[in-house]
């Protein structure tokens, strides 16, 4: 098991730990220390730009912490804490997929959008006071209500479940409008001129295998240019673990 892997059946552990709290005292919300409320609920309160001090307070506080994060190590919250990545890459891997297959870059560029679009409709929301439409979509909030059933949350739950059975982190490249706000988060960061850790692929040592992007979990080119350029990329490691040349990709903070 690496260190990834335990990192990730800890954080798992925690998760279903808080959720069980919840459930079981009924009156707590999952928001208030979930970092998925900055989506949920913004920092925008009444129209006014300020932190909210409400309902989901420490949510908020950590959806922006990881943000500031991303901006210096990348996304490797949706590789190594994030309870959902973690549930569909066991998904993935236990569903028995005899050879890997990935669709088309270009494909995989254009639904990458989606989560977009859902990220900026739910801005519009919040805005707008009616934060709550997207609130019942949230798969968290929906298993937080357990046994009690939240019609659009689970169709969510069923979307990631069907998706992750056919496509490894289907939620986390097409529909996660967290993975969005990472992702801006890691554009405004290069703006201001932060140095984030990447990928990095020794050209000389590198034989164009292709190994590494077949097994990457996010369908990103990584055997294409030097350094991984993508946002998407999760910083999992895994495209050095599989490469068959020991030392050819590493995680460097690009010069």
């Amino acid at each position: 098991m690496s260190k990834r892997n335990i990192f990730q059946a800890f954080f798992l552990v925690v998760a279903l730990a808080i959720l069980t709290f919840v459930i079981t005292v009924g009156k707590a919300s999952i928001h208030n220390i979930c970092p998925y409320a900055i989506v949920c609920f913004g920092i925008l309160k009444g129209n006014i730009l300020i932190l909210s001090l409400g309902l989901a307070s420490l949510g908020i506080f950590l959806g922006i912490l990881l943000m500031v994060m991303s901006m210096f190590w990348g996304r490797v919250f949706c590789a190594y804490v994030c309870p959902i990545g973690t549930f569909q890459e066991l998904l993935f891997m236990f569903s028995h997929r005899r050879k890997r297959r990935q669709i088309p870059y270009y494909a995989e560029h254009k639904l990458s959008k989606i989560k977009y679009w859902i990220l900026g409709i739910n801005f519009v929301l919040v805005v707008s006071g009616f934060a709550w439409i997207y609130i019942n979509f949230c798969p968290i909030y929906a298993l937080s209500r357990l046994p009690a059933l939240a019609p659009l949350g689970i169709i969510t739950i069923m979307i990631i479940v069907i998706g992750g059975v056919f496509m490894e982190r289907f939620w986390c490249r097409f529909l996660c409008p967290y993975a969005a706000l990472l992702n801006i988060a890691q554009v405004l960061g290069a703006l201001f001129g932060i140095r984030r850790r990447k990928i990095r692929r020794n050209l000389e040592r590198c034989t164009d295998c292709g190994i590494c992007s077949l097994y990457c979990p996010m369908n990103i080119n990584v055997n294409r240019d030097e350094y991984v350029e993508s946002v998407e990329c999760i910083m999992c490691g895994r495209c050095a673990k599989k490469c068959p040349k020991t030392g050819t990709i590493t995680i460097e903070r690009e010069p």
